[in-house]
């Protein structure tokens, strides 16, 4: 008679969201830095927080033009900033249809492997975040796909309750119900320079605020984006 640990077990979850982290190489953070130094220090920069769009309770949340990423080269697949970031919402898609996939929808597997993806950019911004800003409980609505990149995370003062340790974290909200013993809807992380996550742009997520001894940044940059098959856009 087999042990269960040796049967034969195949995971199966089509229903699941894809929370995917990506390390960012250090020539993209470093271009990156550049092109937020460039924003914040334009005195004529768009702040999206001023404008009013968006709820996040941070003073400086420039807009970033896809041109400075599009103009931006770097020695790396597709030769610029931009379109090494098109590379990962694509193959962030690529991971998403193969997680929806089931032993018994092998066609579904065979008739999006090849599919050519054309992705769009939305909105783009960079949060400089400072001591006591955060951002509440929201989606990002307009598009399918969001993002979060960290640039710069100063050292943290001990949050007032150590147990929580919520302080300066990003928390996404899942689609699991609370209470339950098997599965969890809450993921706190921890901010680390060069992490850079995609996920699906109706994740409710939230920023908690933060002490620094002294004045420091933790910056980040989010945009948006959509997707299209590239057979059915030309068909019209």
């Amino acid at each position: 008679m087999a042990n269960v640990d040796q049967l034969e077990i195949e995971i199966i979850q089509p229903w699941s969201d894809i929370l995917m982290k990506v390390k960012l190489p250090q020539m993209v953070v470093d271009a990156m830095l550049d092109i937020t130094n460039q924003v914040l220090q334009d005195p004529d920069r768009e702040n999206l927080s001023v404008r009013g769009d968006g709820i996040a309770q941070i003073a400086q949340t420039p807009n970033i033009s896809h041109e400075l990423m599009q103009n931006y080269k770097i020695e790396m697949r597709g030769g610029t900033v931009f379109h090494f970031f098109m590379d990962c919402i694509k193959q962030y898609i690529k991971t998403c249809l193969h997680q929806a996939s089931t032993p018994f929808g092998k066609s579904f597997v065979d008739s999006v492997k090849n599919i050519e993806w054309l992705t769009d950019m939305r909105a783009c911004w960079c949060n400089s975040q400072w001591t006591g800003e955060y951002i509440p409980l929201h989606i990002h609505s307009e598009c399918s796909i969001s993002t979060i990149m960290y640039l710069k995370v100063p050292e943290f003062l001990p949050s007032i309750n150590p147990v929580g340790d919520d302080d300066g974290c990003i928390t996404f909200l899942g689609g699991a119900p609370s209470g339950t013993a098997l599965t969890h809807n809450l993921l706190k992380l921890k901010p680390i320079v060069g992490d850079f996550y995609i996920f699906p742009s109706h994740f409710y997520h939230t920023v908690y605020p933060f002490k620094t001894d002294g004045n420091f940044e933790r910056r980040s940059v989010s945009f948006n984006s959509t997707f299209i098959n590239k057979a059915e856009l030309e068909k019209g």
